[in-house]
């Protein structure tokens, strides 16, 4: 068997595993992408799996001829200024000396892009993390458009305080912008059997997982993503130190209290 452990929770998007429920989300965030529509939001506490699933639209998006794909894994910008300086930064325009100055360069460029046959992406991790007033400038970018259609299209990844910054009295205007958006939930045992097998098979290693042990697994992790994983992970590397092919029960219950399941 090989030392290796399938069950990282770095956030890659080869290890995504397709529920029904994010096939959904995808759906939705495609359609506001691809249908130039401007704004989606996608939402869920700690350890859901919100990075890996950004990543994974941002790679898909990236791999595209006709997209520019941006990906801001964690906004943490110093002002509204510095969010604006940065994003054009990013797109190859030069510094400005306001942020007026920035967003009317990058407004033309938008055009630019839009007269050549590109779709402008900006993925957004972490979203929770930007302030009223960089979410103002979120709300200015929508504002470039066409008759029919955004010039830029921005997906907000974040965690639940974002809905409530969103539907608070001062995001009114940026509110209406948005299209329907997203929550992720935990995972069914169903889905974390299959997201473990999908795992295994994706490093070509047997699955390790007993009935029984999937049993303790789902009831120890509640099926968040995250907690599952991490106590996999462990659980995996003991039973390789034990020279074993298989995961028991009582593994999952070390794993329980020797690994930090708090975010």
């Amino acid at each position: 068997m090989k030392d290796i452990s399938p069950f990282s929770v770095s956030p890659n998007p080869l290890t995504l595993y397709v529920t029904d429920a994010i096939e959904a989300v995808l759906f939705k965030v495609r359609f506001t992408i691809n249908r130039r529509q401007g704004l989606t939001v996608l939402l869920g506490d700690n350890g859901l799996g919100k990075s890996t699933l950004v990543r994974y639209l941002h790679a898909e998006y990236d791999a595209r001829d006709d997209v520019i794909s941006l990906m801001t894994p964690t906004p943490s910008f110093a002002s509204e200024f510095a969010m604006m300086q940065s994003l054009c930064g990013n797109v190859g325009l030069p510094k400005r000396r306001s942020i007026l100055a920035h967003q009317e360069e990058l407004n033309a460029w938008l055009v630019e892009q839009y007269a050549a046959g590109y779709n402008v992406v900006w993925f957004i991790d972490e979203a929770q993390k930007l302030t009223h007033k960089m979410l103002e400038v979120v709300r200015t970018l929508l504002n470039y458009e066409t008759g029919e259609e955004k010039l830029i299209q921005i997906v907000l990844s974040g965690q639940l305080e974002l809905r409530d910054r969103l539907f608070s009295d001062q995001q009114k205007a940026l509110r209406s912008r948005l299209m329907p958006s997203s929550v992720l939930g935990t995972l069914t045992p169903i889905e974390m059997a299959e997201m473990l097998s999908h795992r295994c098979k994706a490093v070509k290693i047997p699955n390790p997982f007993p009935a029984a042990t999937l049993e303790q697994l789902y009831m120890v992790s509640a099926g968040v993503p995250r907690a599952v994983l991490r106590l996999s992970a462990f659980a995996y590397d003991l039973m390789l130190a034990h020279k074993q092919t298989s995961i028991p029960v009582e593994y999952i219950n070390i794993a329980e209290h020797s690994v930090s399941l708090a975010d």
